[in-house]
């Protein structure tokens, strides 16, 4: 171990899908990361999140090749946590798990965008398995849109573009909606001959939203390839995140400034079919927004957001880039 190990700070990024961490010193050098599973305590209870949690920081440390012994600090920025008793609960859980003299939680939105606008103020839009706009004005306020789950959000989000998908392909199977390559890509990727064998599946115990979510995915690829009804729930999906993001920009009262729209997210790997309608629903209320890939990963805000936290009382540098 060496002297300056003093100064490493963890950042955990988790969500519905996956967890992310990463060791970085505070001059914002990262020098090990580590993947594990979801961490979603609304999802997957305390003992699972935990446990991704835990063999997802073991796999940084052991990366950066440091014990966590070492670790100064850890941000935390986990899915589920807005939510004043998980947040109880899972705070909790970190300090009795974790030996590490300053830990801080916050939510996986508020983490995304410190990262992703290097703790500036303006919006990021994120899209993976759930959707969520977060945005934060110069005066500190925050704002947010979407992120209400499955049931009663996350449009735009992998979950409601595979949920679309699916309807369509039932929805040409009946011969109320146009022939789209869903229908073979789907079920090649399940390896079932025909749309009806998908009741089952879709509806058994062992298909949750997470799974559900991974066919976006094979949504992505069909538009890609041009198949027009995967094009049009891509598109359609742009609009929706767009109008999230605007509605975080009215509520701060951002539309007259310059500031960024960053993006996170695996459905933004469908490229500008989605960033698109997202850009032009934002320039109609905010001309100045710029819409931009994040310039640091979640991960990473988690780190700022525990060295921010630090320097509040005096205890840390801030993270330059």
């Amino acid at each position: 171990m060496t002297d300056d190990q003093s100064d490493l700070i963890i950042g955990v990024d988790g969500g519905a899908t996956k967890t992310v961490a990463v060791v970085a010193r505070s001059d914002g050098s990262v020098i090990g990361e580590g993947r594990g599973g979801p961490s979603n305590l609304l999802r997957i209870g305390l003992p699972a999140t935990m446990a991704s949690i835990q063999e997802t920081v073991k796999q940084a440390c052991r990366s950066a090749g440091v014990d966590l012994c070492c670790i100064a600090a850890a941000g935390f920025g986990l899915a589920g946590s807005q939510n004043p008793d998980a947040y109880d609960r899972i705070r909790s859980a970190l300090e009795e798990t974790f030996d590490i003299p300053a830990i801080f939680l916050t939510t996986d939105a508020h983490i995304a965008l410190i990262g992703a606008t290097d703790g500036e103020p303006g919006v990021v839009i994120i899209s993976g398995t759930g959707s969520i706009a977060f945005g934060m004005n110069r005066d500190g306020e925050q704002a947010q849109s979407g992120g209400w789950g499955p049931i009663m959000g996350d449009a735009g989000s992998a979950y409601d573009i595979s949920r679309r998908a699916l309807a369509a392909v039932m929805g040409a199977y009946d011969g109320r909606m146009p022939p789209t390559a869903l229908t073979e890509k789907i079920c090649q990727h399940l390896s079932i001959d025909r749309p009806t064998e998908l009741v089952p599946i879709i509806y058994g115990e062992s298909t949750g939203v997470s799974e559900i979510a991974s066919l976006g995915e094979i949504v992505i690829e069909a538009a890609r390839e041009g198949d027009e009804v995967a094009r049009e729930i891509i598109s359609a999906a742009g609009f929706e995140l767009g109008r999230a993001v605007v509605a975080v920009i009215e509520r701060l009262r951002l539309q007259p400034e310059s500031f960024r729209v960053a993006y996170v997210g695996g459905v933004f790997n469908s490229g500008e079919i989605i960033i698109e309608p997202i850009r032009t629903t934002v320039a109609a209320v905010a001309p100045r927004a710029v819409l931009s890939p994040p310039l640091y990963p979640p991960a990473v805000g988690a780190v700022k957001f525990a060295l921010g936290k630090l320097k509040e009382v005096g205890q840390a540098p801030s993270l330059s880039r």
